[in-house]
């Protein structure tokens, strides 16, 4: 299946806030693991974008773990072959 991922500005500013952290808390082996991690959950997203728990209240609403300290929300949109990232967040980042 060759879907498109298509990133939000709310998705993009989470997974820059992640990578800054990792940067200030953590060492850079930390952040290449979290973007590997990351890379390997989209190429799953890609390929099964359906194997996630979805939502019940909205229609194609999706979340699952890129690790266990950072979870994604995206929407899958088979007709247009599109996944769109709609939040990235991380446990471990204070609401701060």
């Amino acid at each position: 299946m060759d879907l498109e991922i298509l990133w939000t500005p709310q998705a993009i500013r989470g997974f820059e806030r992640i990578l800054n952290y990792l940067e200030i808390h953590f060492s850079e082996k930390e952040k290449k693991r979290f973007l590997n991690d990351a890379s390997r959950f989209f190429e799953m997203i890609k390929a099964h974008p359906e194997l996630l728990p979805k939502s019940s209240l909205q229609k194609n609403l999706y979340r699952g773990p890129i690790n266990k300290y950072t979870v994604v929300v995206y929407r899958y949109l088979p007709r247009k072959k599109q996944i769109q990232l709609l939040s990235i967040r991380a446990s471990r980042e204070s609401d701060s």
